[in-house]
């Protein structure tokens, strides 16, 4: 039933995106979604460092705690870029909608991490078995859980209990004790561990390259790609920030962070975003993971039509590498 309402769902967005998709293209000003999370700090570094305003560029920017709900935005034409998880990205392009990919926002495999409260007995992933685990459904660190870090213990997603959780509801979980364990994200996670709350087993790293995808409104890149031209000139500069002056970088971003109201201090926000990992290019690689992920997905009962990420047209990072070209950026 829940797949079923799932489908609907797309199949609603998709439909909405074809009734009011022209206004994007008619306005030619860019819509940007920037996601709470650490992987959104280049679209709120670019927005509040002023490097899209140097680029003459004309939009506007709103935050999103998810990036399902980014790409669902984009589908239903209200949205023009953003970052979703490689995992939301494949069930919708293997469900029918239209949402491409643009770029690699980052790799965040080191910003994500399995806890556990700080007093917790749990010591190796192997202890979760018949544990609660919570996480969000349908992410990519829900499939790189459940296909990566598990089986490397003999373990299957069936072994825990999941209990499917926004990232702002796992740490009161964990406390009240509602769950046992948790996959945590920057800045929550490097905050939660400095109050002495929770206690990090380990990162993704030894299990997944875990990535963002960047995604973009067909149509808007069709009849306005000058706009993503300008986009990607302020966004590489704010990738090229982080990797020449990290601690710049991570003053603009812990800036924002308290006008929303974070408890955070200067020194985290330094010590999450070098951990942070520039990588923004749709290589070869990527396509074949993506291709392998659909098909675990299929297994897993998420889709039930393939895609063929090496040939989909909803593929295609050629603005960014033009500007990256222009700008001599590489990864």
């Amino acid at each position: 039933m829940k797949k079923r309402i799932a489908s609907i769902l797309i199949a609603a967005a998709m439909l909405a995106g074809l009734l009011g998709a022209g206004t994007a293209a008619e306005a030619a000003k860019l819509r940007i979604g920037a996601h709470r999370a650490l992987m959104g700090s280049f679209e709120i570094v670019a927005h509040r460092g002023g490097f899209w305003k140097k680029q003459g560029l004309d939009y506007t920017i709103g935050n999103y705690k998810q990036g399902k709900l980014m790409r669902n935005a984009i589908i239903q034409g209200n949205l023009d870029t953003g970052t979703t998880g490689f995992s939301p990205f494949s069930t919708a392009i293997s469900r029918g909608a239209k949402v491409t990919a643009i770029g690699v926002t980052a790799n965040i495999c080191d910003n994500i991490h399995i806890v556990v409260p700080k007093k917790s007995k749990i010591m190796s992933i192997k202890d979760l078995k018949g544990k609660t685990f919570t996480n969000k459904k349908g992410t990519s660190t829900d499939f790189a859980f459940q296909q990566y870090v598990l089986p490397a213990y003999g373990l299957k997603g069936s072994d825990v209990n999941l209990l499917s959780l926004r990232t702002t509801e796992r740490i009161s979980a964990l406390i009240a004790g509602n769950a046992d364990a948790a996959m945590l994200g920057d800045p929550m996670l490097e905050i939660a561990v400095q109050q002495g709350q929770i206690r990090t087993m380990e990162s993704l790293c030894k299990y997944d390259k875990t990535r963002m995808m960047h995604v973009g409104n067909p149509k808007t890149l069709k009849e306005h790609p000058e706009l993503f031209e300008k986009y990607f000139r302020g966004w590489l500069m704010a990738h090229r920030l982080l990797k020449e002056k990290p601690d710049e970088y991570a003053k603009i971003y812990y800036e924002d962070l308290i006008e929303l109201g974070s408890k955070v201090k200067l020194d985290v926000v330094k010590k999450i975003v070098r951990r942070l990992r520039s990588e923004v290019f749709i290589t070869n690689e990527v396509k074949t993971y993506l291709n392998d992920m659909n098909s675990k997905q299929i297994q897993l009962g998420w889709i039930k039509k393939p895609t063929d990420f090496t040939k989909t047209k909803f593929i295609d990072d050629s603005i960014l590498r033009k500007v990256a070209k222009e700008m001599n950026y590489s990864n």
